[in-house]
């Protein structure tokens, strides 16, 4: 029996070696697969160390992408908000434009046909006072370009009739003034706001530079006694208002984050943000590794907002205000926040924060007669892109529905700020001289020369070399602008 039992388990074990089935190893096999990082390694179906750190450098870097399009606006506004600061403005302190915005004054898409009254409020050491004169027009937002408040205009609490406006930082909770204030709460620290003086001609600049500066801000513990304000003007200065670039991007986007509370309508974002090392509360302090990472991202997030920019994947019918024509609307959202009943709005959020700033209920909503009205062509009427290299003429036509005034301004579209140039000004239309036809329609040409038998009031000196794109702005937009009867004509490449 014994023989037996002995015998039984010598071929029992030459059975399963002849199977090759392993008793008590199990060796698990390497596996090679193709993906978009490169091969990569797996251990009986478990991924290598290595094969970990590819993935995660690459789950790094989307999100890094992807937090760089969607904080875009706050990376504007706060950037902004910090050049104000260093400028001098603050608790009772504004910026200034005096006569027109400056082309060595980089800010995105600013118009030389106002005069231009601006500051940003830190609400973290409590509820700060505006106090409006009757005949301004301007936007009060979030650090998230999201309106807080117009101010002048149909959709203000004032109705350009000037008011006193008293801003609550985020879940505030403390004594309340006993007089009647316009009462705006705000869901951020940071706040910025703008206000226009709004000329018929230049003979309209000294009045308007005495109204601004009846202007005041002040904290409302201030309120009994306010300071005397200081306005800073901006003629001949040099100033820097754009979005950092690079690694400069993230670093700042810290700052921002940690001196804002969180939303919860931002947490998502926020979360990716916490793999990256930013969160508020919390010291930014990447090492190499992710520092490299962010500045790539931040390359990468930029090239991308320029094609988002440029070739916006958005449907013609609600880019393009006239069919078959290059010209599109610069605000496509009915919302300014840009949030649909479904979903917000995200390619269309990048588009108008990598372009322009500033947001109201008035670009939104057709209000004839009141407020302004933009759109922008970077094409040609054959599709070719304004570029420098070539001359282009754009006609408008007689009876401009504008019941202020109209202009034609030009950007470069690398700063998509006003283009620099020998002329020391990017702007042509009512208030600078624009010469009209005998019928009263306008010709406008821009180009590196001035045409023959052209008025230099109708021409923008352009660069060969450098793509640019044009805005018509409508103040006290008409009927005719909104119904389509009238509209402006193509660019047409000058040969």
């Amino acid at each position: 029996m014994r023989v037996f039992m002995k015998t039984k388990k010598i071929l029992i074990l030459a059975t399963c070696a002849a199977l090759s089935i392993p008793l008590f190893v199990s060796v698990a096999q390497a596996e090679m697969r193709e993906t978009s990082v490169g091969p990569v390694e797996y251990i009986g179906g478990y991924p290598t160390k290595e094969t970990a750190q590819k993935f995660y450098d690459e789950l790094d870097l989307q999100r890094a992408v992807e937090v760089y399009l969607w904080a875009l606006p706050m990376a504007s506004y706060g950037a902004m908000a910090e050049t104000k600061y260093k400028l001098g403005a603050g608790d009772h302190a504004v910026i200034v434009v005096d006569e027109a915005a400056e082309s060595q004054q980089l800010v995105l898409t600013a118009n030389q046909d106002t005069i231009y009254m601006s500051g940003a409020l830190d609400l973290s050491k409590g509820p700060m006072v505006i106090d409006v004169p009757p005949g301004l027009l301007g936007t009060m937002n979030n650090i998230w370009q999201q309106p807080l408040v117009d101010i002048g205009g149909p959709f203000s609490p004032e109705q350009n009739k000037g008011g006193r406006f008293l801003i609550l930082p985020p879940g505030y909770n403390g004594p309340m003034p006993a007089i009647a204030y316009h009462v705006v709460k705000s869901d951020s620290n940071t706040v910025v706001f703008y206000l226009r003086a709004i000329p018929l001609s230049k003979d309209d600049l000294p009045r308007l530079q005495k109204l601004v500066r009846t202007f005041k801000q002040y904290r409302l513990s201030e309120a009994k006694n306010p300071p005397e304000m200081t306005f800073i003007s901006m003629t001949g200065k040099k100033a820097d208002f754009l979005t950092h670039e690079g690694f400069e991007f993230f670093e700042a986007l810290s700052r921002y984050v940690n001196d804002n509370p969180p939303r919860p309508q931002d947490m998502a974002m926020l979360g990716m943000l916490e793999t990256l090392g930013i969160a508020h509360g919390r010291e930014f302090n990447p090492d190499k590794r992710m520092k490299g990472i962010l500045t790539a991202a931040a390359k990468e997030g930029r090239a991308m907002a320029e094609v988002i920019a440029w070739h916006p994947r958005v449907p013609k019918k609600d880019l393009h205000p006239y069919d078959g024509s290059p010209w599109k609307k610069i605000f496509i959202s009915e919302d300014p926040t840009f949030h649909t009943p479904d979903y917000l709005a995200i390619d269309q959020r990048t588009r108008y924060g990598f372009e322009a700033i500033g947001t109201s209920k008035s670009m939104t909503v057709a209000a004839p007669g009141q407020g302004s009205q933009y759109i922008a062509v970077y094409q040609d009427d054959k599709g070719q892109w304004l570029t420098g290299d070539n001359t282009f003429s754009i006609h408008l036509p007689k009876d401009i529905p504008a019941a202020n005034f109209w202009s034609l301004s030009v950007y470069d579209n690398h700063s998509r700020s006003l283009i620099q140039n020998d002329q020391g000004h990017a702007t042509v239309g009512t208030v600078h001289g624009a010469v009209a036809n005998a019928d009263g329609s306008f010709d406008l040409y821009y180009g590196p020369k001035l045409p023959e038998d052209v008025p230099e009031a109708n021409w923008i000196q352009t660069k060969p070399g450098v793509g640019f794109f044009v805005y018509l702005r409508l103040y006290g937009p008409l009927e005719s602008y909104f119904d389509k009867t009238w509209r402006p004509e193509d660019p047409k490449q000058v040969k």
